[in-house]
Formats: structure tokens, sequence, C-alpha cells
């Protein structure tokens, strides 16, 4: 059932006093918000770095203010990816594992639980850090590598280069290069691929690796 129901007379006049007044308390908040805007200028935190590449006046204003952002101000707050490019003077203290991979030393406890903590979970269970910190020397040789390998099947020049970069980043833009990202893999099968997803160990780390930081 649909009941359409019609205003009186007074029921309108009525209906125009509210709209009136929520109209006024509107441009209240406007104005309110306006003034607390100018007077918080010049006076914003910056919690990283953000390269914004959309070419646009705000994109500039943005990037102005956050280029002069150091990492080293917060170690654990760094975002590199194709977009956003590792600063050349970035520095981190490492630390070596048994198998000879580096990491973030600031990182290294956390890393630490949570290979005890999956091992643990299961008599089977074991896991190797298989990537972990690479200097961008070392990341342009491998994006040089899967460019060459590419080209032996083939591939002209840009076609090679272009398949390369859906796997492998270029030097500083790669999140290996700041020390705080791993690749790890199950002992018994070490392969990055769909085929890790389904090892039990890779699916524990996927359930419980946020509580590690």
């Amino acid at each position: 059932m649909v009941i359409h129901l019609i205003p009186t007379k007074n029921e309108n006049k009525n209906s125009y006093f509210f709209f009136f007044l929520f109209f006024c308390l509107v441009i209240a908040l406007f104005l309110s918000a306006l003034t607390a805007t100018k007077a918080s200028s010049g006076h914003t935190a910056h919690r990283g770095s953000y390269h914004l590449a959309t070419p646009t006046p705000f994109a500039d204003s943005v990037k102005k203010k956050t280029d002069s952002f150091n990492v080293s101000d917060d170690p654990l707050l760094v975002l590199v990816n194709k977009k956003n490019k590792l600063q050349k003077n970035y520095s981190i203290t490492l630390k070596k594992l048994k198998n000879g991979k580096q990491v973030a030393k600031i990182m290294y406890r956390d890393l630490r639980n949570m290979w005890f903590d999956c091992e643990a979970s299961h008599p089977g269970y074991s896991i190797t850090v298989v990537s972990g910190y690479r200097t961008s020397a070392k990341q342009q040789t491998l994006l040089r590598y899967e460019i060459i390998k590419n080209e032996s099947v083939g591939m002209n020049d840009k076609l090679a280069k272009k398949d390369a970069l859906r796997s492998v980043a270029p030097a500083y833009y790669s999140e290996h290069e700041t020390g705080l990202c791993v690749d790890i893999a199950a002992s018994d099968y070490l392969q990055l691929n769909r085929k890790q997803e389904n090892t039990p160990e890779n699916q524990w780390l996927r359930r419980h690796c946020a509580k590690y930081g």
C-alpha cells in the first residue's frame, strides 16, 4: 500500500520556516569551517613522502610540501611503489639473517616473532625469507635480467621491458630497497607463484601477519 500525504496550508508554512532555519545553519557552518581553515594555514604536519603523479596545480602544491619530508623522521613510514620513488639518500641500519638475507634492523624483532609463532603453530610448518633488502644496483640488475629473458623468447625491446615491469620494479621504486619488505616462502617450496598461496605456511601468514606490524 502506498499513501501520498498532501500537506495543508499550515504545514506548508511550517515547512518553509524549518527550511529557512536549516539554510541559515548550513551557511553558518560553512563560514565557520572556512575561518578555521584560514587560521590553521601553514601548520600542517607531514607523515610521509608522497609524490603525486597527476599533473594538476593541486598535485604540484602537495608535491612541493612533501618533497622536504625526510623518511628518517619515521623509518617505518615509507611509501615506495611505481608512482613513488625512494629518495636517493635513503639509508637504514640492516640486520643479517642466518641465511645471509638482510632486513631493516628496526623490523627484525617483529619478523622474528612472526617466524617463531608460525613454526610453533604446527610441527610441520617451516618458513624461509627468500628475499629481503636489495640495493638499487641489485634491483636494476634484476629488471635487466628479466628484460633479457623476455627478449630471448622473441619479444622486441619495448614489449620485453613492458612485460618485465609487471613483475620487477626499476631501481628506487621497489619496497625491497627500504629493507622493510621481505618475500617469505614455505621452506619446502621456495617458488613465489600461485602454488605458494596453497601452502599451509602461506595461509597462516595471510591470517596472522597483520598482528606483527
